[in-house]
Formats: C-alpha cells, sequence, structure tokens
C-alpha cells in the first residue's frame, strides 16, 4: 500500500477554538447555527467537528464564525472579536463528525 500524498500547500496548525456553524444556503440544510470546534487551521482550510456534520451534505457551503479566546498570560488582545468566514465541506468523516473546510478567499 503506498502512503498517502499530503495534498495541502498551507501547513495546518493544531488549534482548538469554538465555533458556530451553519448552511449558506437554506435549500441544502437547515440555516440554523450549530456548536462545533476547529481542530486545525492554515491560511485556506480548517478541520473541524460538530455534531451537525453528520447531517451536511459534501460539497455544501458553511458559514463559520470563530470565537478566539485569550491564552493565559496573552493580554494583547482583550476580548477578541468573533471571525466570520464562508467555506465549502471537501471532506466529512460521518462516525466522528469532523470535516474538512476550504475557505473561500
Amino acid at each position: 500500500m503506498e502512503p498517502k500524498l499530503e495534498q495541502r500547500v498551507w501547513p495546518r496548525h493544531q488549534i482548538e477554538i469554538p465555533i458556530s456553524l451553519k448552511c449558506s444556503h437554506a435549500r441544502i440544510c437547515s440555516r440554523e447555527w450549530h456548536v462545533g470546534e476547529t481542530r486545525d487551521i492554515s491560511v485556506d482550510g480548517m478541520g473541524v467537528v460538530s455534531s451537525v456534520l453528520k447531517e451536511i451534505r459534501l460539497a455544501s457551503m458553511v458559514e463559520i464564525l470563530c470565537f478566539p479566546q485569550n491564552r493565559e498570560g496573552d493580554m494583547q488582545i482583550r476580548d477578541p472579536e468573533p471571525v466570520s468566514m464562508t467555506g465549502i465541506v471537501i471532506w466529512q468523516d460521518m462516525w466522528s463528525g469532523a470535516a474538512g473546510i476550504r475557505l473561500n478567499n
């Protein structure tokens, strides 16, 4: 069996950030916000986990709100604002509720 080649252009950084996400198109799935968490993130994508991802179809467009938090001892930003972004679900693991999101520029 040949090893899987890494297709990512940008390195992923392991970080857990609380998120909310929903489908961008009401015809595809529910437009309700659901909670989740990032597993890793890069310039053009992120790995996320959320129970709603079991219901979202592959290639669905999603809206994501990231809620960065100050790390202990990091006082550069007192109250970080949520970061809004959109992307497309490019892979899913139905068992764990994990997915890969390619972010839109």
